[in-house]
């Protein structure tokens, strides 16, 4: 299991594993939710906020899977 380490919009690292992603979406300029495969409070994906493009995220998380 590789962990992929980003920023989030507090500029604290977060680190996301590939395998447990659902999806991600841009949120605004320069920011991405990437939505996981564990529930937060209402039975709702729980989502991080960070740093970077939709397309910069994906790249990044899909670059560890290979």
């Amino acid at each position: 299991m590789a962990l992929i380490g980003f920023k989030n919009t507090h500029n604290q690292d977060v680190y996301i594993n590939p395998a447990q992603v659902l999806y991600v979406t841009p949120f605004e300029e320069g920011v991405s939710i990437v939505a996981m495969a564990i529930t937060s409070t209402g039975g709702k994906p729980h989502a991080l906020y960070v740093r970077g493009s939709a397309e910069l995220v994906q790249q990044k998380l899909g670059a560890a899977l290979r």
